[in-house]
């Protein structure tokens, strides 16, 4: 069996995190089977990562860099947050109809009247949880129609078992993945509030690579930000044709993720396109998730005040 690119992208993730201490070998281990779906292609696999199978290896001793269920003290007290019931935003589950079926998402919009740019949110690796639908909630806040898509709808939908989330994205290959995702924009795209001609896409870590991906895939799409995700298959399927303005997002000391920016670079400039790439030099890997270990409050508020700019100025 032959593991795509976002699989991979997966495994590199979770093998660092066990090589910096951040992971368990038990986690590591059940992470790994629940992305290859074999014992023998998740030891090989982790193996050529350089994760030996010594018994003797030590166990984590700092809390993974996987977002957590809940935000620290420190995170909540600078979160962006907007809650569901905000009195300037409509919030709600929603269902839409896939190439496989009906769909999950979580779709908000402002209360206020007329039409407004629609935005596709691809989750993490751990599904749709509430900080994904809180990022959702922020854009609406801010004037926008979005559409935080449930890339586990196939198996059932999210739910915060973070675990049984990511088994349920490994099942589905890339390219359904990829064909789901443009059925929320076609949902977007169909709904009286949005504004035709209006449609952009963002997406974090795992999302960050799938964002690329739609955006390589889609002509629909008019501005993109992707989030620290892998370009390895969008780079091999056609973002040296997107028409998009794209604005990519990097963090400095995530030199696995950040190591692409070349091959990206090269292929934006192929496209002929708008584009822009912003490192943030102290930041690591899901610097915007004010949910986890990784969080860098500053890098993430400055990057979401550029990647409002961005959508602002190029899906007008």
């Amino acid at each position: 069996m032959k593991l795509d690119e976002h699989k991979l992208y997966l495994l590199g993730e979770f093998a660092e995190d066990y090589l910096e201490r951040r992971l368990s070998r038990r986690d590591l281990l059940r992470r790994a089977l629940l992305v290859t779906g074999s014992v023998s292609l998740a030891a090989t696999s982790l193996l050529a990562l350089g994760c030996g199978d010594s018994a003797s290896e030590p166990e984590a001793t700092a809390a993974p860099s996987q977002p957590t269920s809940a935000p620290s003290p420190a995170a909540s007290a600078s979160s962006a947050g907007v809650p569901e019931n905000d009195a300037d935003i409509i919030a709600q589950a929603v269902g839409y109809p896939g190439p496989a079926g009906q769909l999950k998402g979580y779709l908000a919009r402002p209360r206020a009247g007329g039409t407004a740019a629609g935005i596709l949110v691809i989750h993490e690796n751990r599904g749709l949880v509430e900080h994904i639908r809180d990022v959702a909630r922020r854009y609406a806040k801010q004037g926008f129609v979005a559409l935080a898509v449930d890339m586990a709808s196939r198996g059932g939908g999210s739910t915060e078992d973070a675990q049984r989330n990511l088994g349920l994205l490994n099942q589905v290959s890339a390219e359904d993945h990829v064909k789901d995702l443009q059925a929320g924009l076609d949902y977007l795209e169909s709904q009286s509030f949005v504004r035709a001609g209006g449609l952009g896409v963002t997406g974090f870590c795992y999302g960050g690579g799938f964002c690329l991906d739609l955006t390589a895939a889609s002509a629909d799409i008019k501005a993109s930000v992707p989030y620290y995700g892998t370009a390895a298959r969008a780079i091999a399927n056609g973002l040296d044709r997107t028409r998009a303005a794209v604005l990519v997002m990097y963090g400095g000391t995530d030199s696995r993720i950040t190591g692409e920016r070349d091959r990206v670079e090269a292929a934006l400039k192929a496209a002929g396109t708008t584009y822009e790439i912003k490192v943030y030099e102290t930041a690591g890997h899901a610097f915007f998730n004010d949910t986890g270990g990784s969080y860098n409050q500053a890098a993430a508020a400055d990057a979401w005040t550029t990647t409002l700019a961005w959508f602002r100025k190029y899906l007008a």
